[in-house]
Protein backbone atom coordinates (compact mmCIF):
# COMPACT_ATOMS: atom_id res chain seq x y z
CA UNK A 1 0.00 0.00 0.00
CA UNK A 2 1.16 3.66 -1.05
CA UNK A 3 2.22 5.58 2.00
CA UNK A 4 1.78 9.63 2.10
CA UNK A 5 5.55 9.85 3.55
CA UNK A 6 8.06 10.80 1.65
CA UNK A 7 6.49 9.52 -1.72
CA UNK A 8 8.05 12.26 -3.26
CA UNK A 9 11.34 12.96 -1.29
CA UNK A 10 14.53 13.21 -3.48
CA UNK A 11 13.05 13.18 -6.57
CA UNK A 12 13.29 16.38 -8.58
CA UNK A 13 10.35 17.92 -10.34
CA UNK A 14 10.41 20.74 -12.74
CA UNK A 15 7.60 23.49 -12.65
CA UNK A 16 6.88 26.53 -15.21
CA UNK A 17 5.46 30.27 -13.85
CA UNK A 18 6.56 29.08 -10.55
CA UNK A 19 7.71 32.57 -9.34
CA UNK A 20 3.83 33.45 -7.88
CA UNK A 21 -0.13 32.48 -7.53
CA UNK A 22 -0.77 29.05 -8.29
CA UNK A 23 2.72 27.69 -9.45
CA UNK A 24 4.64 29.22 -6.44
CA UNK A 25 2.31 26.78 -4.00
CA UNK A 26 3.10 24.12 -6.08
CA UNK A 27 6.63 24.87 -5.84
CA UNK A 28 6.32 25.07 -2.16
CA UNK A 29 4.02 21.89 -1.78
CA UNK A 30 7.06 19.68 -3.29
CA UNK A 31 9.41 21.48 -1.23
CA UNK A 32 7.44 20.51 1.59
CA UNK A 33 7.65 16.90 0.48
CA UNK A 34 11.08 16.94 0.54
CA UNK A 35 11.63 17.11 -4.24
CA UNK A 36 13.60 19.56 -5.32
CA UNK A 37 12.50 21.93 -7.81
CA UNK A 38 12.91 23.81 -10.86
CA UNK A 39 11.10 26.18 -11.53
CA UNK A 40 10.79 29.08 -14.37
CA UNK A 41 9.01 32.29 -14.90
CA UNK A 42 9.21 35.32 -17.15
CA UNK A 43 11.16 37.50 -14.53
CA UNK A 44 12.83 35.72 -11.77
CA UNK A 45 14.24 37.48 -8.68
CA UNK A 46 16.20 34.44 -7.24
CA UNK A 47 14.91 35.24 -3.66
CA UNK A 48 10.90 33.46 -4.25
CA UNK A 49 11.27 31.00 -1.93
CA UNK A 50 14.31 32.77 1.03
CA UNK A 51 11.72 32.79 3.76
CA UNK A 52 9.99 29.27 3.15
CA UNK A 53 10.84 27.46 5.65
CA UNK A 54 9.05 24.30 5.20
CA UNK A 55 11.32 22.55 3.17
CA UNK A 56 12.03 18.78 3.88
CA UNK A 57 15.09 16.34 3.66
CA UNK A 58 17.38 19.91 2.45
CA UNK A 59 15.13 20.06 -1.01
CA UNK A 60 15.87 22.78 -3.01
CA UNK A 61 14.21 25.55 -5.37
CA UNK A 62 16.29 26.37 -8.55
CA UNK A 63 14.83 29.53 -10.61
CA UNK A 64 15.63 30.35 -14.54
CA UNK A 65 14.08 32.87 -16.63
CA UNK A 66 12.26 31.52 -19.54
CA UNK A 67 10.10 32.75 -22.04
CA UNK A 68 7.47 29.44 -22.59
CA UNK A 69 6.69 30.79 -25.81
CA UNK A 70 10.28 30.24 -26.90
CA UNK A 71 10.91 26.58 -27.66
CA UNK A 72 15.10 26.78 -28.09
CA UNK A 73 15.19 27.88 -24.18
CA UNK A 74 12.05 25.70 -22.97
CA UNK A 75 14.65 22.76 -24.56
CA UNK A 76 17.73 24.34 -22.87
CA UNK A 77 15.74 24.54 -19.35
CA UNK A 78 14.99 21.13 -19.61
CA UNK A 79 18.45 19.97 -20.05
CA UNK A 80 20.38 22.20 -17.58
CA UNK A 81 17.79 21.72 -14.98
CA UNK A 82 18.14 17.65 -15.45
CA UNK A 83 21.78 18.31 -15.52
CA UNK A 84 21.90 19.87 -12.43
CA UNK A 85 19.52 17.39 -10.21
CA UNK A 86 20.28 14.11 -12.35
CA UNK A 87 16.95 13.43 -12.75
CA UNK A 88 13.15 14.49 -13.92
CA UNK A 89 10.37 12.48 -12.03
CA UNK A 90 7.59 15.34 -12.67
CA UNK A 91 6.42 18.15 -15.03
CA UNK A 92 3.84 20.66 -13.94
CA UNK A 93 2.89 22.67 -16.63
CA UNK A 94 1.52 25.88 -14.89
CA UNK A 95 3.03 28.68 -17.27
CA UNK A 96 0.31 30.93 -19.16
CA UNK A 97 1.26 34.33 -20.62
CA UNK A 98 -3.26 34.50 -19.38
CA UNK A 99 -4.27 36.54 -23.10
CA UNK A 100 -7.55 37.02 -23.59
CA UNK A 101 -7.28 40.25 -26.45
CA UNK A 102 -9.30 39.32 -29.56
CA UNK A 103 -6.79 40.21 -31.75
CA UNK A 104 -4.60 37.71 -34.62
CA UNK A 105 -1.42 38.80 -32.50
CA UNK A 106 -2.95 37.29 -29.36
CA UNK A 107 -3.79 34.38 -30.94
CA UNK A 108 -0.66 33.92 -32.46
CA UNK A 109 1.22 34.98 -28.92
CA UNK A 110 -1.12 32.72 -27.03
CA UNK A 111 -0.57 29.33 -29.32
CA UNK A 112 2.86 29.67 -29.38
CA UNK A 113 2.98 29.64 -25.14
CA UNK A 114 -0.02 27.70 -24.16
CA UNK A 115 -0.22 24.80 -27.01
CA UNK A 116 3.48 24.82 -28.71
CA UNK A 117 5.40 25.61 -25.77
CA UNK A 118 3.51 22.80 -24.03
CA UNK A 119 4.23 20.16 -26.59
CA UNK A 120 8.01 21.69 -26.63
CA UNK A 121 8.19 21.10 -22.76
CA UNK A 122 6.56 17.62 -22.94
CA UNK A 123 8.77 16.61 -25.97
CA UNK A 124 11.77 18.29 -23.97
CA UNK A 125 10.94 16.22 -21.08
CA UNK A 126 10.59 12.77 -22.09
CA UNK A 127 13.71 11.41 -22.26
CA UNK A 128 14.17 12.07 -18.79
CA UNK A 129 11.14 10.77 -17.64
CA UNK A 130 11.31 7.47 -19.16
CA UNK A 131 14.76 7.02 -17.40
CA UNK A 132 12.74 7.12 -14.55
CA UNK A 133 10.21 4.70 -15.64
CA UNK A 134 12.47 2.31 -16.51
CA UNK A 135 13.96 2.65 -13.06
CA UNK A 136 10.51 1.37 -12.13
CA UNK A 137 9.79 4.77 -10.78
CA UNK A 138 6.99 6.85 -11.04
CA UNK A 139 7.14 9.38 -13.99
CA UNK A 140 4.45 11.76 -14.66
CA UNK A 141 3.12 15.23 -16.08
CA UNK A 142 0.84 17.28 -14.94
CA UNK A 143 -0.71 20.37 -16.97
CA UNK A 144 -2.62 23.03 -15.49
CA UNK A 145 -5.57 23.92 -18.00
CA UNK A 146 -8.99 26.05 -16.38
CA UNK A 147 -12.48 25.38 -16.22
CA UNK A 148 -12.38 29.04 -18.15
CA UNK A 149 -11.79 26.65 -21.08
CA UNK A 150 -15.04 24.33 -20.44
CA UNK A 151 -17.50 27.06 -19.31
CA UNK A 152 -18.74 30.24 -20.76
CA UNK A 153 -17.59 32.58 -18.15
CA UNK A 154 -14.55 34.31 -18.93
CA UNK A 155 -15.50 37.76 -19.22
CA UNK A 156 -13.26 38.49 -22.62
CA UNK A 157 -15.09 37.21 -25.53
CA UNK A 158 -13.50 35.38 -28.31
CA UNK A 159 -10.20 36.02 -27.21
CA UNK A 160 -7.42 32.91 -26.97
CA UNK A 161 -7.73 32.09 -23.59
CA UNK A 162 -10.39 29.82 -22.74
CA UNK A 163 -10.17 27.65 -26.28
CA UNK A 164 -6.71 27.52 -25.74
CA UNK A 165 -6.70 25.94 -21.99
CA UNK A 166 -9.55 23.44 -23.39
CA UNK A 167 -7.12 22.62 -26.29
CA UNK A 168 -4.38 22.02 -23.65
CA UNK A 169 -6.33 19.51 -21.41
CA UNK A 170 -7.54 18.01 -24.51
CA UNK A 171 -3.89 17.38 -26.04
CA UNK A 172 -2.95 16.38 -22.03
CA UNK A 173 -5.44 13.26 -23.08
CA UNK A 174 -4.25 12.46 -26.20
CA UNK A 175 -0.32 12.43 -24.96
CA UNK A 176 -1.65 10.21 -22.56
CA UNK A 177 -2.33 7.27 -25.68
CA UNK A 178 1.66 7.27 -27.03
CA UNK A 179 3.00 8.17 -23.21
CA UNK A 180 1.40 5.27 -21.10
CA UNK A 181 3.37 2.68 -22.93
CA UNK A 182 6.65 4.10 -22.04
CA UNK A 183 5.50 4.46 -18.48
CA UNK A 184 4.52 8.22 -18.03
CA UNK A 185 1.39 9.35 -16.91
CA UNK A 186 -0.17 12.80 -18.44
CA UNK A 187 -3.13 14.46 -16.56
CA UNK A 188 -4.63 17.98 -16.25
CA UNK A 189 -6.55 19.69 -13.77
CA UNK A 190 -9.30 22.27 -14.33
CA UNK A 191 -9.31 24.91 -11.26
CA UNK A 192 -12.45 26.76 -10.67
CA UNK A 193 -12.26 30.47 -9.27
CA UNK A 194 -9.04 30.50 -7.46
CA UNK A 195 -7.89 33.04 -5.71
CA UNK A 196 -4.11 33.72 -6.16
CA UNK A 197 -2.75 36.70 -3.15
CA UNK A 198 -0.94 39.81 -4.10
CA UNK A 199 2.84 39.31 -3.22
CA UNK A 200 4.71 41.76 -1.38
CA UNK A 201 8.23 41.87 -2.33
CA UNK A 202 11.49 42.01 -0.40
CA UNK A 203 11.16 46.03 -0.49
CA UNK A 204 8.10 46.72 0.78
CA UNK A 205 6.06 46.94 -2.96
CA UNK A 206 2.94 45.08 -3.69
CA UNK A 207 2.58 42.99 -6.46
CA UNK A 208 -1.42 42.35 -7.52
CA UNK A 209 -2.42 39.33 -9.17
CA UNK A 210 -4.37 38.97 -12.00
CA UNK A 211 -7.15 37.81 -9.75
CA UNK A 212 -7.09 40.56 -7.30
CA UNK A 213 -7.10 42.96 -9.85
CA UNK A 214 -10.50 41.26 -11.20
CA UNK A 215 -11.53 41.26 -7.67
CA UNK A 216 -10.76 44.76 -7.76
CA UNK A 217 -11.69 46.61 -11.22
CA UNK A 218 -14.70 43.88 -12.05
CA UNK A 219 -16.19 42.90 -8.79
CA UNK A 220 -19.76 42.10 -10.16
CA UNK A 221 -17.99 39.66 -12.42
CA UNK A 222 -15.95 38.33 -9.04
CA UNK A 223 -18.98 37.71 -7.34
CA UNK A 224 -20.69 35.82 -10.04
CA UNK A 225 -18.23 33.76 -9.65
CA UNK A 226 -18.61 33.32 -6.02
CA UNK A 227 -22.24 33.05 -5.92
CA UNK A 228 -21.80 29.90 -8.85
CA UNK A 229 -19.78 27.92 -6.22
CA UNK A 230 -21.82 25.36 -3.67
CA UNK A 231 -19.18 25.70 -1.10
CA UNK A 232 -19.61 28.98 -1.16
CA UNK A 233 -16.02 30.86 -1.30
CA UNK A 234 -13.19 30.78 -3.66
CA UNK A 235 -10.16 28.23 -3.72
CA UNK A 236 -6.75 28.82 -2.59
CA UNK A 237 -3.63 28.02 -4.57
CA UNK A 238 -2.82 25.32 -2.02
CA UNK A 239 -6.01 23.27 -3.03
CA UNK A 240 -4.72 23.04 -6.18
CA UNK A 241 -1.20 22.02 -5.19
CA UNK A 242 -2.28 19.75 -3.20
CA UNK A 243 -3.76 18.00 -6.26
CA UNK A 244 -0.65 18.58 -8.18
CA UNK A 245 1.31 16.46 -5.53
CA UNK A 246 -1.31 13.99 -5.53
CA UNK A 247 -1.08 13.45 -9.31
CA UNK A 248 2.53 13.40 -9.38
CA UNK A 249 3.06 10.92 -6.30
CA UNK A 250 2.38 7.09 -6.75
CA UNK A 251 -0.61 7.49 -4.92
CA UNK A 252 -2.53 8.17 -8.67
CA UNK A 253 -0.39 5.35 -10.13
CA UNK A 254 -3.53 4.31 -11.93
CA UNK A 255 -4.83 8.20 -12.81
CA UNK A 256 -3.72 8.73 -17.08
CA UNK A 257 -5.47 11.21 -19.49
CA UNK A 258 -7.59 12.83 -16.60
CA UNK A 259 -8.80 16.19 -16.46
CA UNK A 260 -9.63 16.80 -12.66
CA UNK A 261 -11.70 19.67 -11.75
CA UNK A 262 -10.91 21.35 -8.72
CA UNK A 263 -13.67 24.09 -8.60
CA UNK A 264 -15.57 23.74 -5.35
CA UNK A 265 -18.43 22.57 -7.33
CA UNK A 266 -19.46 25.47 -9.50
CA UNK A 267 -19.21 23.27 -12.44
CA UNK A 268 -21.73 20.85 -11.54
CA UNK A 269 -23.60 20.84 -14.60
CA UNK A 270 -20.44 19.92 -16.85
Amino acid sequence: MASYVNTLSKKHVLVTGGSKGIGRSIVESFLAEGANVSFCARTIREDEFSSFTGASHGAQAVGSIVDIGNPDEIKAWVSQAAETFGRIDSVIANASPIIVEATSEGWEKSFRADILGLITLIEASIPFLEEQSKASENASIIVISSMAGFEARHPSIAGPYSTLKRAQAVLAKDYSRTLGPRGIRINSIAPGSIENPNITLPDGTVQWSSYQIVKRDNYPFYKALLDAVPLGRTGTPEEIANTVIFLASRLSSYINGANIVVDGGMSITF
